[in-house]
């Protein structure tokens, strides 16, 4: 049975203002509350894992800021006008090479963006322009953003919103190499870095105007393996570690850019819910067995635990999953 400690529970209180899951927790009033409308009346089988925040107005902002925490899938907040947020942060590689195959998330956008050639022309010139400033700067390898911690931001002339598949506003974050591997370098997962990354992304989009954003669980390098880390050898994938530690180090970033926060009021996290079908066995039509039921409820509650830590500023630790995921939670 995983439990929050009295000591953080106290402290999250005082952070976060709702914590609800289930059909109905969400009010309609914008894109991301209304994909995740839609997406608990497609995801029945995985109710337990939707849930929703609220984090306090501060500074200048003069309502809470909603998060939304939905089992869905990144394309339907592109493709879908309904669900088409003003904003998006998207996984990106530190060469910014747009049409390399990793990380596979960036895909999304890239795959969309290549439907609209003017659009297309302008992110590659600004990536050129970029990369450009990196070498003259003296980075070594291509080398353009530090993994975690580096951003690029970027926003499409006219209203991409109503008139093409993706937002108008982007903040591509660095997550992998443009030939993959970042999975085995011990930065990918640490919370201290993934929090500055966020932060920074929120804070460009929210001075673009935005006041919904998107984001999938960047960081959590949930469609590779780790093979050369060995902390890891001989060890099963640790997927759900890695996707907690990803839901960490995001609410981290929101913490931190919430007291200057003025524009945004939802931020939709997405979690791919095929791939939560696949980790407990079922499909989206398939009752859980009784033991599939037991681990989802786990993983569920320490999904939690994760998201009342870092909305309240606190990193997430093995001790909070009950000793689990120290390899992945303990990264520096």
């Amino acid at each position: 049975m995983v439990r929050l400690p009295a000591g953080l529970r106290a402290l999250a209180a005082g952070t976060l203002t709702v914590l609800m899951t289930g059909p109905g927790a969400a009010q309609v009033s914008g894109p991301m509350s209304a994909m995740y409308a839609d997406d608990q009346v497609r995801g029945k089988t995985i109710a337990l894992g939707f849930l929703t925040a609220s984090v306090p107005a501060a500074g200048n902002a003069t309502a809470p800021a909603q998060v939304y925490i939905t089992q869905g899938d990144l394309q339907r907040a592109f493709d879908d006008s309904r669900f088409r947020p003003d904003a998006a942060i998207v996984p990106t590689n530190t060469e910014l090479r747009f049409t390399a195959a990793a990380p596979a998330t960036q895909r999304v956008l890239i795959d969309r963006l290549q439907k609209a050639p003017a659009a297309m022309t302008a992110l590659q010139a600004q990536g050129a322009a970029r990369r450009a400033q990196a070498t003259a700067a003296g980075r070594a390898n291509g080398t353009v953003l530090d993994i975690a911690t580096d951003s690029f931001v970027t926003t499409f002339a006219g209203d991409a919103t109503e008139a093409e598949p993706f937002p108008r506003t982007v903040c591509l974050l660095a997550t992998d190499f443009a030939d993959g591997g970042a999975i085995d370098r011990r930065e990918l997962f640490a919370q201290d870095r993934m929090r500055k990354g966020i932060a920074s992304c929120l804070t460009a989009v929210d001075a673009a105007g935005a006041h919904s954003l998107v984001i999938p669980l960047v960081g959590a390098a949930s469609s590779g393996t780790q093979t050369r880390d060995p902390q890891y050898e001989g060890q099963r994938v640790l997927m759900e570690c890695r996707l907690i530690n990803a839901i960490a180090g995001i609410t981290l970033g929101i913490h931190d850019f919430a007291a200057t926060r003025r524009n945004l009021q939802e931020i939709g996290i997405v979690q791919w819910d095929q791939e939560t079908l696949g980790m407990f066995g079922v499909s989206r039509d398939t009752a859980m067995s009784r033991a599939a039921q037991s681990a989802y409820r786990t993983y569920t509650n320490q999904v939690k635990i994760a998201v009342r830590n870092g909305l309240a500023g606190q990193k997430t630790t093995a001790g909070d999953v009950s000793g689990n995921c120290n390899a992945i939670l303990g990264a520096r």
